[in-house]
């Protein structure tokens, strides 16, 4: 029997069982909180510093099936409403169960400190538990590895992490200054927003910000509002220069957080990075040769999305439970793919959803189609087997062939040994069904698909 992960331990110590338990986290007080927020944060990184010992790598070849989620993917940047978050979070989870080793994904949790208040906390803890019950089967499976965005250094690389975290925040600060002109920030005053806080929407291009529009709430200073400053009857007025710069510079910074998470600690473990938010890269794609964020990331995010609504209405438990059982099928076709995506993304730095749609269409479609026509016919030629059997017993019988071995006086004798026969002929036909669809497995590098489209037409 598996262990269950110390995290979830952790959660279920507190009451936090199921994911309508954590909607109450609103409602404990600061004590519960600050409880259950230390208990998470210990037994995700003592965990997370002894499997970092044990797996660390140096290697320089990444592993094609393993990755760190990014914070727009995992639902921690951009819109931060739970549909959405949700939404994410299944998209992360399908994709994990489709293709990935392990995929490693940092909760939003900080070290503890004096400086931790209430609602940071509480905010920090409900998203982390969001994250941990939502991904729950996946945890369990070990496909998923929650984490701490924190890495482990000996003294000679301590060093370059600093240096390298340096460089990354101070690039992602001129970046944000030069890119300024396509965002628009506009502050609205708290007696006026809808929240009763300070409020900043900003709106830019949706490679940066998810939908396109992100909606900030802050507590501002005495003083920080300019006296000179305009507001319209809703009590709103467009920032610029630094108070406009400061808003970016917390965007830009997040993700700069995350690409040093991933340099420090993802490389280490041979992962990739994998995110569907293009602005999230642009720090990566500058600093490394884009292997880790190559195309065939963003190709198999496409290829997945396409996919995935046709296996909508599986669990992740039956996804993992299929995995599990076509164990060989589940690696010839990830390595197909792979291999497929790959070729797609050497031919061309950047693969759009029209090159992942022609992909499918024409790669996986018609191996699927193909799958399901083969075994559509050997059904009909096992049917017509079968019943050509059975033709030939009725005629044996009412000939009365049977009549010369067992004696017709014992009633039922005739009709037991009909069911005998025929029996053996459905044994055989199945017989045949399974070395058929065997032999269909051995050929085909997309059986694992086919069986999970099967599943769903089951459901």
């Amino acid at each position: 029997m598996k262990q269950m992960h110390p995290a979830l331990q952790a959660l279920e110590r507190h009451g936090i069982v199921s994911e309508a338990d954590y909607l109450r986290i609103g409602e404990f007080p600061a004590k519960k909180i600050f409880a259950i927020y230390g208990d998470v944060y210990r037994a995700v990184l003592d965990l997370q510093r002894k499997q970092f010992a044990d797996h660390a790598s140096s290697a320089v070849t990444l592993d094609p099936f393993s990755f760190v989620a990014s914070a727009a993917l995992r639902g921690d940047l951009g819109c931060g409403a739970v549909p959405c978050r949700l939404k994410k979070l299944d998209l992360l989870a399908r994709y994990a169960a489709l293709y990935a080793n392990e995929v490693t994904v940092p909760l939003s949790l900080e070290e503890q400190t004096s400086r931790l208040g209430v609602t940071s906390a509480r905010s920090m803890i409900a998203r982390a538990a969001m994250t941990l019950t939502r991904l729950r089967p996946l945890i369990e499976a070990r496909v998923v590895t929650p984490v701490i965005m924190r890495s482990f250094h000996c003294p000679h690389t301590i060093k370059w992490a600093k240096e390298m975290v340096e460089v990354v925040h101070a690039v992602a600060d001129l970046e944000s200054q030069d890119l300024s002109s396509e965002f628009r920030v506009v502050y609205q005053r708290p007696e006026r927003a809808p929240t009763g806080r300070s409020t900043a929407y900003i709106t830019g291009p949706e490679e940066f910000i998810e939908h396109g529009e992100l909606v900030a709430l802050f507590d501002e200073s005495p003083g920080w509002r300019a006296k000179s400053w305009k507001f319209d009857r809703d009590g709103m007025t467009e920032l610029r220069g630094d108070k406009k710069l400061a808003f970016l510079r917390r965007i830009f910074n997040e993700i700069a957080d995350d690409t040093t998470f991933y340099l420090a600690y993802g490389r280490r473990k041979n992962a990739r990075y994998l995110t569907d938010l293009r602005g999230e890269a642009f720090l990566l794609e500058g600093s490394t040769q884009d292997d880790e964020v190559s195309a065939t990331n963003k190709a198999v995010g496409e290829l997945l999305n396409h996919t995935v609504p046709l296996l909508g209405d599986l669990s992740i438990e039956t996804l993992l439970r299929i995995r599990r059982e076509e164990r060989d099928s589940f690696l010839k076709y990830r390595s197909a793919l792979n291999r497929v995506l790959k070729d797609v993304a050497g031919r061309q730095k950047h693969v759009g959803k029209r090159e992942v749609r022609d992909l499918y269409k024409q790669v996986i479609e018609p191996q699927l189609i193909g799958m399901r026509a083969e075994m559509h016919q050997e059904r009909r030629r096992q049917i017509r087997r079968i019943v050509g059997g059975l033709g030939t017993l009725a005629a044996t019988v009412s000939l009365g062939i049977f009549g010369g071995v067992v004696p017709l006086v014992i009633k039922g004798t005739v009709a037991a040994a009909g069911a005998m026969v025929g029996g053996r002929l459905l044994s055989k036909a199945a017989e045949a069904q399974c070395e058929h669809g065997a032999m269909l497995k051995e050929k085909n590098d997309f059986y694992f698909l086919l069986r999970l489209t099967q599943e769903t037409e089951v459901h």
